[in-house]
């Protein structure tokens, strides 16, 4: 009965360590809510600029961190333009960057597109 009761103890000891691997993480998040308040947004600092929208349209990131809008290969012209007036040159290829160093949201969109080639950026 011993015996038995080890083989039972010693396979749920190695079930409960090979469940939840996903939860586990060394690196910076880079999908998910990344405690945005639910807002279903990421917290990457890379946005893919493609087809008419920014992807993630939403995103969060702490104070000092450098975010980068990439055009997509074949992208027809876009720009990033802030509601507070920073705004990338009209561009069909490459990057542009921005540094927030101010906690807070800063709403963008793509003026040729208007709203509804629009994003957020929440710093906290």
């Amino acid at each position: 009965m011993r015996l038995h009761t080890r083989l039972v103890a010693f396979g749920a000891l190695i079930a409960a360590a090979s469940c939840g691997g996903s939860g586990y993480s060394t690196g910076p998040s880079t999908g998910g809510t990344g405690g945005t308040g639910g807002t279903g947004g990421s917290t990457s600092n890379s946005i893919s600029v493609a087809n008419n929208s920014f992807t993630p349209s939403a995103t969060t990131v702490p104070v000092g961190t450098t975010v980068t809008w990439t055009w997509a290969q074949g992208s027809v012209t876009h720009n990033v333009t802030f509601s507070d007036g920073v705004a990338s040159a009209d561009m069909s290829s490459g990057t542009y960057s921005r540094t927030f160093n101010t906690a807070g949201t800063y709403s963008y969109d793509c003026t040729i597109h208007g709203s509804a080639m629009s994003g957020t950026i929440t710093v906290k």
